[in-house]
């Protein structure tokens, strides 16, 4: 699933394939004007952002539901106004009120992450008010009934190429607590302080899908229909053929 919000700005994202799961009509997620941008991420500058910003409704949109592996969901995100609690979460397709990998802020400006709504474990370093991080949510579909794991990564400069060994947090798993086929995200409002920006939300299981593709590089015979008469201009990764 991929989501950058190229929407009109103001428009309430339920009226682009979210639907609210609670507080419907109450102070929507509107789009924001303007979106986020990180480097080496596939979906960063595309499009608007998500404003949750408010106390009220919370939205999610559903993907193919998840059996095995693992199901990542990238997204960018800047913290405009910190109010602790979590902002956006997985959960089963048709939503429910079962929440998993809940991310959470804090007063202090660090990042936190919960299994469900039991403990919460915070990021040892603090983000920067209005810097733009590169955050991902990892869901780990183990065998068994009460096994599945969630960690997550925060990145404030550059999204590697390749999965980190350790994860900022976790991998954190609750025993106590049922797994679920991971086939919707949700963005939530708690506070009428809070302000988050969040944008370019991707779901894959993985990790090589979340980077920004490579750029194409015309091959030799491509160059040499330029000596057919014909001059090859690059337009974005698509190549057009126009008679020179």
């Amino acid at each position: 699933m991929d989501e950058n919000f190229d929407y009109t700005a103001g428009d309430n994202i339920t009226s682009h394939g979210w639907t609210a799961h609670s507080g419907g009509g109450t102070q929507p997620i509107t789009v924001n004007n303007g979106g986020l941008t990180f480097t080496g991420y596939v979906n960063s500058g595309g499009g608007n952002a998500a404003l949750v910003d408010n106390n009220g409704e919370d939205d999610n949109k559903t993907f193919t539901t998840q059996t095995s592996g693992i199901v990542y969901a990238a997204f960018m995100v800047r913290i405009n106004t910190t109010s602790a609690g979590y902002f956006l979460h997985l959960g089963p397709n048709p939503i429910s009120t079962t929440f998993k990998g809940r991310v959470f802020m804090d007063a202090s400006n660090h990042f936190g992450l919960s299994f469900e709504n039991g403990t919460v474990t915070y990021a040892s370093t603090t983000y920067t008010i209005g810097h733009t991080y590169l955050l991902v949510l990892k869901y780990q579909i183990v065998a068994g009934s009460t096994n599945d794991k969630v960690s997550l990564y925060v990145f404030d400069t550059s999204f590697p190429e390749t999965e980190p060994v350790t994860p900022t947090i976790g991998p954190v798993t609750d025993a106590t607590k049922a797994d679920i086929n991971p086939g919707a995200i949700g963005l939530r409002q708690y506070s009428a302080t809070q302000n988050v920006v969040v944008d370019g939300i991707r779901i894959s299981s993985s990790w090589s899908d979340l980077v920004a593709p490579p750029v194409i590089v015309p091959t030799l015979s491509e160059w040499g229909l330029i000596l057919l008469g014909f001059v090859l201009v690059a337009a974005g990764t698509v190549f057009i053929l126009r008679r020179g």
